[in-house]
């Protein structure tokens, strides 16, 4: 008993250290708080993909459900998903490594990469989830900041690599600052640094110019995708990562657990795949949308956009944005504060969503900021 006691205070103890992921304000919580039916609330604070059918994703379910026999491990589905997803963007399926969500496949890199006392460089300010996950190995995480204009210092980040890096990780299109990273510093990291360059591509639909092409001729790249953005599968959990064909191989029959995605999940994903028109239309209504939001954004009083190639958008305010968005809650509107980003105060971040929540949105914040 003294002994199982002295395991679990290590783990305890180990605990405090590491950092939680914040999932915001949720919609029944605060429906709940407001004395409002969950439908009246508007959810804008975790980037999710409003632009895709929900009939149209609903009708998949129900054909992957009525196919699916759950009493079955998912064999052969998670192979066919993995060349419908290469065919999608572009790669061998043999490159492709499926798992629940991109934060899965990150949690799993941490693992494969970094061990006690070993280092990850990560662009500052970036999605949180990267340093979590780095911590949970013992690992030292350190961030490198992006320049004035949100861009990628990639000399920087070479001075701060040590032989103690094993790991980089590069958001890009970036949250929250929502710009690409430039290819050509990206490249310059790949070729100069002798450990593992991760980029996270979660919002490249909505941008362009991934670097799925660049994993096979690099052996120390990997490029982490997600069902959850383009293609509104949030819910359902799915994200991969593309590598060099040996890495994968590695990943897929060493590291990987076997069955990590739901039989539903996958089918469902191999359905929506066969009908990209849908995406793509949903990726074209994304960027209008988007282009109007910033326009309308900028022409409020006190209030600056930030330009954008993902499916939110960055902008600060001329008050306390953690006023802003205590506000925006009490009329049912969630967004994300994200307080200071480099040398701008009082930032917030909305996702992009069709234009009858987006007008909604709008008021409020012109109600708000009045």
């Amino acid at each position: 008993m003294k002994r199982e006691k002295r395991i679990i205070g290590n783990v305890l103890n180990e605990a405090r250290r590491l950092s939680s992921y914040d999932v915001g304000e949720t919609i029944e919580r605060l429906a709940q708080r407001l004395n409002k039916k969950p439908s009246e609330i508007l959810k804008l604070n975790s980037n999710e993909n409003f632009f895709v059918p929900l009939e149209f994703l609903r009708r998949m379910l129900r054909e992957a459900v009525e196919e699916a026999d759950p009493r079955i491990y998912p064999r052969d589905e998670i192979k066919d998903l993995r060349r419908a997803y290469g065919e999608y963007i572009g790669v061998s399926s043999d490159q492709i490594v499926i798992g629940t969500g991109s934060d899965q496949l990150i949690d799993l890199v941490c693992r494969i990469f970094l061990r006690r006392g070993d280092e990850a460089l990560a662009i500052s300010p970036t999605f949180s989830i990267y340093r979590r996950c780095v911590e949970i190995q013992g690992a030292v995480y350190k961030p490198v900041s992006l320049r004035k204009d949100f861009s990628l210092d990639d000399a920087a980040m070479l001075n701060a690599s040590s032989s103690k890096t094993k790991v980089i990780f590069l958001c890009s299109p970036n949250n929250p600052t929502a710009n690409r990273l430039e290819r050509e510093g990206i490249m310059r990291l790949t070729e100069e640094f002798s450990g593992l360059v991760a980029v996270d591509e979660a919002y490249v639909d909505f941008s362009g110019g991934s670097l799925v092409d660049l994993a096979e001729e690099f052996e120390n790249l990997i490029i982490f995708r997600t069902f959850s953005k383009v293609f509104g599968l949030a819910g359902l959990r799915i994200g991969c990562v593309v590598a060099n064909a040996e890495l994968a191989k590695i990943m897929n029959e060493k590291f990987q657990m076997p069955y990590s995605v739901s039989l539903i999940a996958i089918k469902a994903a191999l359905k929506i795949l066969k009908h990209s028109e849908v995406i793509y239309s949903a990726i074209c209504e994304v960027k209008r949308e988007r282009e109007r939001l910033i326009r309308e954004l900028n022409s409020i009083n006190g209030v600056r956009a930030f330009n954008s190639e993902t499916n939110f958008v960055l902008f600060k305010v001329n008050r306390s944005s953690q006023s802003v968005y205590r506000r925006l809650l009490e009329k049912g509107i969630i967004i994300r504060n994200i307080g200071r980003v480099l040398e701008y105060e009082n930032c917030l971040r909305v996702t992009v969503a069709p234009t009858p929540m987006m007008n909604k949105f709008l008021s409020a914040l012109r109600e708000t900021l009045e």
